[in-house]
């Protein structure tokens, strides 16, 4: 575990940039990404920096990769971005949903180790509601909670929505990725199969948003199997 600079960019509909930087943070740990000091002499939360614009994408970058990016306001999701690892990326991704910042609005990171097993199903469903589900990869099934309450399954956060867009994150070695159905399951509560999201390890590609259209119901799960 090393200590990394968290990079990046955020774009608004008028096309104005907003840098990113935070240094010398942790890796495994979330932390708060302010503004670029070297172009913006002082660090600030996103929000406090451009209040009343528009964000329409987001990228966040590190050394081993991010397992997940979101923008936070007072304690909730409001968009997740596509993750990528430092010189591993192909074009600029829309955040999940636009937001119109406020002052204090956050972006948060988790930059992962070089042998990090995070995944994170990231999700927006038909309401614009964005949600993180995580779980740590291990041999065979691990089900995917919410990242903000960890004893909440994707049914129990999403009950009667419907998920129309998705990405699935993994990380560490390639004998790690999940194996039995290439991605992420979302199984009803008899446990048949509703949907699929496939998996994406950032260190190898960066990750693409996935069209999709899964609706979700009480005591329905995410789960990723993984090889021995």
């Amino acid at each position: 575990m090393a200590d990394v600079s968290i990079v990046g960019y955020a774009v608004t509909n008028s096309g104005s940039q907003i840098p990113l930087r935070v240094d010398s943070k942790a890796e495994g740990t979330e932390h708060t990404v302010t503004t670029d000091t070297n172009l913006t002499t002082t660090a600030q939360d996103i929000g406090s920096y451009m209040p009343g614009a528009t964000i329409s994408a987001l990228e966040i970058f590190c050394p081993n990769g991010i397992g997940y990016a979101y923008i936070l306001r007072q304690g909730v999701i409001l968009a997740w971005a596509s993750v990528q690892t430092t010189g591993v990326n192909s074009r600029q991704q829309m955040l999940s949903t636009p937001v119109q910042l406020r002052p204090g609005d956050q972006v948060r990171a988790f930059p992962k180790t070089a042998v990090s097993r995070t995944v994170a199903l990231c999700v927006t469903t038909n309401r614009g509601v964005s949600r993180i589900f995580t779980g740590t990869a291990a041999s065979g099934t691990v089900q995917l909670t919410d990242l903000q309450d960890s004893s909440n399954s994707i049914g129990d956060t999403l009950q009667g929505q419907v998920v129309t867009q998705a990405i699935l994150t993994v990380g560490g070695t390639q004998a790690m990725m999940p194996v039995s159905s290439g991605g992420a399951w979302i199984r009803n509560a008899s446990g048949q199969l509703a949907g699929i999201v496939p998996a994406s390890n950032p260190a190898h590609i960066e990750g693409l948003i996935s069209m999709v259209n899964i609706p979700i119901q009480l005591n329905w799960t995410a789960s990723i199997v993984c090889a021995a």
